[in-house]
């Protein structure tokens, strides 16, 4: 067989098995990063020092420093403690309490993981509805989509932004100058949405009276572990935002803070590396070398011919077009191994092309974290929302989660095409 075939044939049984979700998703993308480095070696494709560099491991270990500092971040209680805080200052204020609810989902997943977010705004959450009366079902799996919109505030709020961000040298001011516009859109159209669907009519019963007592630093173990990790993290923050100017390499500046984090904190080190998700550096890492091997190999070349002719309509169409697709796809795979495929096509055919590049990335960025909100198994934090209320008994059928949530989905990526086509025309992008 020559290389395109049996390349494809791999490309094809990895996608298989990431859609069907039989094995572990860091254990396909090491099978699919094994039989890539095999068949490449064994057909000349690339030599082992090759390896290396399809590993792209600055983006690789940057995101372990990121994974680490978020989880340092975590573990201080930092979240829980400005959870409980609102918690017990908006306990008794219905519409506001709702509004916040949602708002601070969406700003804390900038800054954390969405399970993260998900599992401690989840449990509040429910707090909230015993206080108020209103149905929770709603209010998680709304949380749940507003997860992956905060996945989109800051280079390193999401995987796939963090990799394009990475990639094509992004700094923080230019990212936001892009993200904050669709953050706040994206979040108003879905707070004024929700509320017409589910809060207008009020609380299901007159609960308003009831009070909440509750502690916020009964949350926080060493509140002095709390104010270190926070200042080290905002640290962090404007340091990545300044490295560029000082040519440092981001991996660098993620374990220089992880480090600092680790000897000033007081945070313990083996709960942070026990709670950590390793899965993710193993599956970023297998798949870059895989989607090396597709690019070597030549599947790549022939998936973006059939990318060509969308790229050159105009920017102002075809970059909505692209959100589009990548959604789509995103929704059935994780988002992830979309953006990792798409991106060296669209880099490639848009250098081919002389066109500008950045309204065909926003597009990969904004598509992967939307996409995961079509259905109750493509966004990791969606699915945790779902779990927990099946803990309490509250089941969500795929049919009932369409009804309940498609009308915010499809209105956020819907919305999300035409301000990002109202960006091109503007010249913004």
């Amino acid at each position: 067989m020559t290389p395109l075939t049996t390349f494809t044939i791999i490309f094809i049984i990895v996608i298989l098995l990431l859609v069907a979700e039989i094995e572990h998703r860091a254990v396909v993308a090491m099978l699919a990063a094994i039989l890539s480095v095999y068949f490449g070696i064994s057909y000349g494709l690339f030599s082992y020092s090759d390896i290396v560099e399809m590993l792209n491991l600055d983006t690789v270990l940057f995101i372990v420093g990121i994974l680490i500092l978020f989880e340092t971040l975590s573990e201080s209680g930092f979240f829980d403690f400005i959870g409980l805080y609102l918690l017990q200052k908006l306990g008794s204020k219905y519409a506001l309490s709702i509004i916040m609810l949602i708002v601070l989902v969406t700003l804390f997943s900038g800054f954390s993981s969405n399970i993260t977010v998900m599992l401690i705004f989840g449990a509040i959450t429910f707090k909230f509805a015993e206080s108020l009366g209103f149905d929770v079902k709603e209010t998680i799996l709304v949380e749940g989509l507003q997860t992956n919109v905060g996945g989109m505030l800051i280079p390193i709020s999401s995987i796939p932004a963090l990799i394009i961000a990475t990639k094509t040298h992004m700094g923080f001011n230019e990212f936001m100058k892009v993200s904050l516009p669709f953050i706040f859109i994206l979040t108003t159209i879905t707070v004024i949405i929700a509320w017409i669907l589910y809060y207008r009519h009020g609380p299901l019963e007159k609960r308003l009276k009831k009070t909440i007592s509750v502690d916020p630093w009964s949350a926080v173990e060493k509140p002095s572990s709390l104010y270190r990790s926070l200042l080290i993290f905002i640290g962090f923050l404007l340091a990545i935002s300044l490295g560029s100017n000082a040519d440092l390499p981001p991996s660098f500046i993620a374990f220089f803070f992880v480090v600092i984090s680790f000897l000033l904190s007081g945070v313990n080190p083996d709960k942070v590396f026990r709670k950590t998700d390793w899965s993710i550096p193993f599956f970023v890492g297998g798949f870059f070398v895989f989607v090396g091997g597709l690019e070597r190999s030549g599947v790549l070349d022939r998936i973006a011919e059939n990318l060509v002719d969308l790229l050159r309509l105009d920017p102002c169409l075809s970059a909505p077009l692209l959100l589009l697709i990548c959604a789509v796809i995103s929704a059935f795979i994780d988002n992830i191994p979309v953006v990792l495929i798409l991106y060296p096509i669209v880099e490639d055919l848009v250098q081919v092309m002389g066109i500008n590049p950045l309204p065909f990335y926003w597009a990969l960025i904004v598509g992967g974290n939307l996409g995961g909100n079509l259905t109750t198994f493509g966004s990791p934090s969606v699915l945790i929302g779902v779990r927990l209320l099946e803990r309490k008994n509250l089941t969500v059928s795929m049919a009932e989660y369409v009804k309940k949530c498609y009308p915010i989905a499809l209105t956020q990526i819907a919305l999300s095409m035409v301000i990002l086509s109202t960006m091109v025309a503007a010249g913004y992008l």
